[in-house]
């Protein structure tokens, strides 16, 4: 404690006094009209690198603490809010500066300054603390930040390319496969008509079916990539539509409200995962598919009653490390329970607000 305070105290006063400032986990540095340091707890001793008070004790404040800027450049004493109460009585508080320790080095601090007058002449007390590992904090919600917003583009990138593919199905190679079925059903009834051999018939209907199979082939690709029904009708119809095709009786929960189109594709590929696994590997008689949106998320529950141990298959082609990634690149999380012989439940958290990425 300053000495001039001490003095003005009793001898008690100043001793609980002194004890509480000894005892801070937060630093006390205090200087004179002057701005020279009159005194320095063990706290400031310790975070700015001092070995004992006298270390201190008489030197200039800011020549000693706060002369350069962390890139090396010096720092004017006049631009430095530290000790300004000296001059204005008004307190300061900073929440992001720096201090130089002993050896050199920085060290990130918080600080108040409050002015306090003794034996007429007006000083400051200090009271800081080390912000270094707030800084990590916030460094490192910065970097998982960037790296969401990077997954948020490239998924949203995936899904305006899935369009743009299913589009090009659809009106691009589908179409044409449609007009070689006319061509081919036109040759068919010309054959016919002309009483044509059994193996050119034959030859005609079996370039038929294929051509057939082949446009169903790119209407499941097309669905897989980007189910127009989605697009135009919303989650609840593009489930209906993909759970009528499932071998698993499936009951369904999904409310008819239309989302952000990004946790609307997210959601409908974790169903469609989802009961894809089922009708795979869990050797199920039913399947439920519940869709509940809160206030700042959309679950997404599918459960099954079959043999369980979808959770022991992540590394194992299940499907389910890749919906992790899927989940995880908008933000939200995925979770399976599924004990063997006891059925499976997958739930996906999704976040109803997507950032656009930045």
């Amino acid at each position: 404690m300053p000495e001039p305070i001490a003095r003005r105290l009793g001898s008690d006063e100043a001793e609980l006094l002194s004890a509480l400032i000894a005892s801070m986990a937060d630093a006390v540095y205090a200087v004179d009209d002057g701005g020279v340091v009159q005194f320095a707890n063990a706290s400031a001793l310790s975070m700015l690198g001092y070995g004992s008070e006298a270390e201190l004790i008489g030197r200039p404040s800011h020549a000693t603490i706060h002369h350069s800027h962390p890139d090396g450049s010096p720092f004017p004493e006049s631009e430095c809010p530290l000790l300004r109460p000296r001059q204005t009585g008004e307190p300061v508080r900073v929440d992001q500066d720096w201090f130089v320790r002993r050896d050199g080095t920085f060290v990130p601090v918080a600080y108040s300054s409050a002015p306090v007058t003794v034996g007429g002449r007006r000083g400051a007390v200090v009271v800081f603390r080390d912000v270094t590992e707030r800084e990590r904090a916030e460094a490192e919600r910065l970097r998982a930040e960037a790296i969401h917003a990077s997954r948020t583009r490239i998924v949203q990138a995936a899904l305006q390319e899935r369009r743009r593919l299913g589009r090009d199905l659809h009106d691009g190679a589908q179409q044409r496969l449609i007009n070689v079925i006319f061509a081919l059903q036109a040759a068919a009834r010309e054959t016919q008509a002309a009483g044509g051999d059994d193996a050119r018939r034959r030859a005609i209907a079996e370039a038929l079916e294929e051509t057939q199979l082949a446009i169903k082939d790119l209407r499941d690709l097309g669905a897989g990539l980007d189910p127009s029904v989605l697009a135009h009708r919303g989650l609840a119809a593009a489930i209906a539509s993909l759970t009528a095709r499932t071998p698993v009786p499936v009951t369904l929960d999904v409310p008819a409200t239309r989302f952000d189109a990004l946790v609307e594709s997210t959601a409908y590929f974790v169903v469609a995962e989802a009961l894809a696994n089922v009708a795979k590997h869990a050797q199920a008689s039913e399947a439920t598919v519940t869709i509940e949106p809160s206030a700042e998320h959309l679950r997404v529950t599918v459960s099954d009653d079959g043999r369980g141990g979808a959770a022991l298959d992540l590394a194992g082609g299940s499907g389910l490390a890749g919906l992790t990634d899927r989940v995880a690149a908008v933000g939200g999380t995925l979770s399976v329970a599924s004990p063997p012989g006891a059925g499976t439940r997958l739930v996906a958290e999704l976040p109803l607000s997507v950032p656009a990425g930045g």
